[in-house]
């Protein structure tokens, strides 16, 4: 029996349910799991923005579509050199690039990224030609092994990519976290974000990385 793809279920994730932003809770989830990821040894290394609205793919298809794009790279990882791969992802809806996701990846040591392969799994997702600048993708902490050779290097990197990606947390909430970046990033419509199963264990970590972001 295979294991669901998310962990959350509940009302909340319902695929007609709408949000503004990030809960206080849900901010403070993804900053532990980002955490917990390094503590685990699966360092999240790899920040990848994905324009949904850009390929066609609606906001109502929008969690369907970034569940089977994680789905292709997991097993693309476990054929080619074994391991599974880690991540935590926020989606935004902007006013110029409209529906989007940001996904921060580990990716096993060995694995070699190829742009083309995700642009190809784009497409096959879409059934729409790969329409240019859907996909962008930076390294966290610039190497793959920045959190081996410098540890706090990584961790101020870590902690800004972190910052960007729950920067549509509630104002509220971002007042408690003490964020230095807070904006609303739109309406959208079913799960707003999410983090791989290996990174849930995070609820003694939540305080830990509250500070590493807020310093």
């Amino acid at each position: 029996m295979k294991r669901p793809l998310f962990r959350h279920g509940g009302a909340g994730n319902r695929a007609t349910a709408t949000s503004d932003y990030l809960t206080l809770r849900q901010a403070q989830d993804l900053m532990a799991a980002a955490k917990y990821a390094l503590c685990i040894g699966k360092p999240l290394t790899r920040h990848l923005t994905v324009r949904l609205e850009q390929q066609g793919i609606t906001d109502a298809d929008a969690v369907k579509a970034i569940g089977r794009l994680i789905t292709l790279l997991r097993d693309h990882v476990r054929k080619t050199i074994g391991g599974d791969i880690a991540y935590i992802w926020t989606r935004e809806h902007g006013p110029i690039i409209g529906g989007h996701v940001h996904i921060l990846l580990h990716l096993p040591g060995g694995y070699i990224w190829q742009g083309q392969r995700v642009q190809r799994w784009m497409q096959l997702i879409s059934d729409q030609p790969y329409q240019a600048g859907t996909i962008k993708t930076t390294r966290i902490g610039r190497t793959v092994k920045t959190h081996e050779s410098n540890l706090g290097l990584y961790l101020a990197n870590l902690a800004e990519v972190v910052g960007y990606l729950i920067k549509g947390t509630a104002p509220d909430a971002g007042a408690a976290l003490k964020l230095e970046r807070v904006k609303a990033q739109g309406r959208i419509i079913g799960k707003r974000c999410g983090r791989s199963i290996n990174i849930t264990g995070v609820t003694t970590f939540r305080e830990q990385f509250v500070e590493v972001v807020k310093g």
